[in-house]
């Protein structure tokens, strides 16, 4: 791949373990410097960086190949260059510790475009205004019952806990990235001897707030989460909050320091302090516009096309497994195609509507019945108020389906998105699956969308539910991380999808895939379909709910029109894969959108042929105009009913 010069100033504070040198002569920096003296600005350096293929939908710019705080800076430095340059077919990107992920629309760009964008942006980035960082004091209980692992990491430090609590507290440290979970903060600058190895087997729950060693790093964590990092403390900070304008409250180049707190100073400050996500959900009444969960199934959550724009944050996308499947059936019922509905996993729930409705159920074939008798999936059916939906399990190969309905599901919106993200309890409905009892909010249905009743998604226009085509693959950044032998193993053999799969990911069970090296990499951004390759050489495929940047090596990427078969994936089935090239994942991805357009054009004529048309006809050589117009009451079924 190409490289191209970066040219930046950058404005580490101080305390990060990192000096300059000044010059003779009177710059800019210096006079930032003596109007801010918390504030350190290097002479210009330089740098090179190169863009890689991380998929279709993403690219990856590496800065460099360690982690600075001077590396850090020329990564946000080139993220808010980029920014300046608002390329229409950014989606948004998701800065790593030496590298910018650039999440892109496919369709929209093509790959000299992007490398375009970056080396103008490199050029530029010296005129970008430095950001003068800002400083978050975060105090913490260190020890006893908040630090569970305080001893081993005096055991492996050789100091007293006294020693590490000073060490720990006395440094000041750079946010160089968020992930891993909303508002989880990376920081840089721990004290060498502090460094301590993640546990050999994670926890399976660390307490929200918990303060964090793993390696060099240091960290905390927003809510409570499964994860192997030594806890050596607790915040009483809610550090992160949905509600707040600003839900993060440590941002990327902020400077950290910690102050040790008692016990007693802890509970005082977390009586004021909200340390989980408050359920955001209004308080609606089962009235004539909902309706009522009798089963939830195996784990039907809310879910729409994804909340995009703060992986940054650390926030997942989240959103449909298949949104192909959500768009078409979206199209049903006469909703936008990223509208809210229900994802459907093993086994449908038994719903009893209050109020008329227009349903459609895409993806895996569940046995959708309506009052006891079999209703076409695929298709858009009026379900009457008092009347139960049900679903009697998947009818052939596949997992999953989603029950559109006209209107969407009416849930608040949660940072810009309706879906659930189930593991940091955000979004959909109470951030979580559906239970027995649940009452969802309906909007009112609309005459137009009455109109769709028995409009039928063609069978050439599904997306495939068939598991055992061979799923498509591009090299992925770290294609060589592989010996040649483990890379056509990958592609030859055949793969179980594991009994721990989920929306986070699916740990693949086969043969044990030999690495050139060490699986671990500095962290950076995770696309959707990223194939990860772990210490045990056995790969997992990140998906909708995964976390948005890491550190294992990614040899190979799904390609994005493939993720909808994926998804249909149930533990235990077999799944094979193909290479495929960049050029080939766009045109699957063509075809996805193809499928879309038609979809819509054929609705258009549907609500035409229901409200009346005029045809243009020539009979025995004479031009004829015929016109019609529905005569059939909307509500005719109601008097046949009776």
């Amino acid at each position: 791949m190409p490289t191209m010069s970066i040219r930046l100033v950058r404005s580490p504070a101080s305390g990060i373990g990192e000096t300059c040198t000044e010059s003779s002569g009177s710059t800019h920096a210096d006079t930032m410097r003596r109007q801010n003296p918390e504030v350190l600005y290097d002479s210009v350096m330089t740098g090179q960086v190169q863009i890689l293929s991380d998929g279709d939908s993403c690219w990856l710019v590496a800065v460099g190949d360690d982690v600075s705080p001077s590396t850090s800076a020329r990564v946000h430095a080139l993220r808010r260059s980029i920014e300046a340059l608002h390329p229409a077919w950014l989606v948004e990107m998701v800065p790593g510790y030496c590298s910018l992920g650039m999440i892109v629309q496919p369709l929209r760009v093509l790959q000299g475009e992007v490398e375009q964008l970056v080396s103008r942006a490199t050029r530029d980035a010296v005129a970008i205004p430095p950001v003068l960082p800002g400083t978050v004091t975060i105090p913490v209980c260190y020890g006893g019952a908040y630090g569970p692992d305080m001893e081993m990491v005096c055991r492996h430090s050789g100091l007293s806990e006294r020693e590490v609590v000073r060490r720990h507290a006395t440094t000041g440290y750079r946010c160089s990235m968020l992930g891993f979970l909303p508002g989880f903060p990376y920081l840089m600058g721990l004290d060498p001897l502090l460094a301590t190895p993640r546990l050999e087997t994670p926890r399976t729950a660390v307490a929200a707030g918990s303060v964090g060693i793993a390696g060099a790093q240091t960290g905390i964590y927003p809510v409570s989460s499964p994860g192997g990092w030594n806890i050596i403390g607790r915040t009483p900070l809610a550090l992160f909050d949905p509600l707040r304008e600003q839900p993060s409250l440590v941002q990327a180049g902020d400077t950290i320091c910690f102050s040790s707190i008692s016990s007693e100073e802890f509970e005082e400050q977390l009586s004021h302090q909200f340390t989980h996500y408050p359920q955001i959900c209004d308080d609606f009444e089962c009235d004539e516009r909902g309706c009522n969960v009798l089963e939830p199934g195996m784990m039907t959550t809310v879910q729409d096309d994804g909340r995009r724009g703060l992986q940054h944050l650390g926030v997942p996308v989240s959103g449909a497994m298949d949104c192909q499947a959500l768009a078409l059936g979206n199209l049903l019922v006469g909703n936008k195609a990223g509208t809210a509905a229900l994802e459907i996993t093993l086994s449908g729930p038994r719903l009893a509507f209050t109020t008329d409705v227009l349903v459609a159920l895409t993806g895996v074939d569940m046995g959708l019945q309506v009052d006891g008798r079999d209703a076409p999936a695929w298709t858009a059916i009026l379900v009457r108020a008092g009347s139960i939906l049900s679903m009697i399990g998947p009818n052939g190969p596949g997992c999953r389906a989603w029950l559109c309905i006209a209107g969407g599901i009416d849930v608040p919106e949660v940072l810009g998105s309706r879906s659930t993200l189930l593991r940091s309890s955000l979004g959909g409905y109470e951030g979580r699956a559906l239970h027995v009892g649940d009452c969802l909010h309906l909007r009112p249905l609309a005459q137009e969308a009455r109109r769709l009743e028995g409009f039928s998604c063609p069978v050439a226009l599904w997306p495939s539910t068939a598991v055992d085509m061979p799923v498509p693959v591009l090299p992925g950044p770290q294609a060589d991380a592989l010996t040649p032998a483990a890379r056509e193993a990958f592609l030859d053999g055949l793969w179980t999808a594991g009994n721990s799969s989920d929306r986070m990911g699916y740990r693949l069970e086969g043969p044990q895939l030999t690495l050139t090296g060490n699986a671990d990499i500095i962290s950076e951004v995770v696309p959707e379909g990223a194939v990860e390759v772990t210490g045990s050489g056995l790969p997992i495929i990140m998906l909708a709910d995964r976390q948005t940047t890491g550190g294992y090596v990614k040899p190979f990427i799904v390609a994005s029109a493939a993720l909808g078969w994926l998804a249909q994936c149930r533990p235990g089935d077999t799944v094979r894969f193909r290479i495929c090239s960049l050029n080939e994942a766009r045109e699957l991805l063509e075809e996805q959108s193809s499928a879309r357009k038609e979809l819509a054009l054929l609705q258009s004529v549907w609500r035409q042929s229901r409200t009346g048309g005029t045809l243009q006809m020539t009979v025995n050589g004479a031009e004829r105009t015929i016109e019609w117009h529905d005569v059939t009451p909307l509500e005719a079924n109601d008097e046949q009913d009776g």
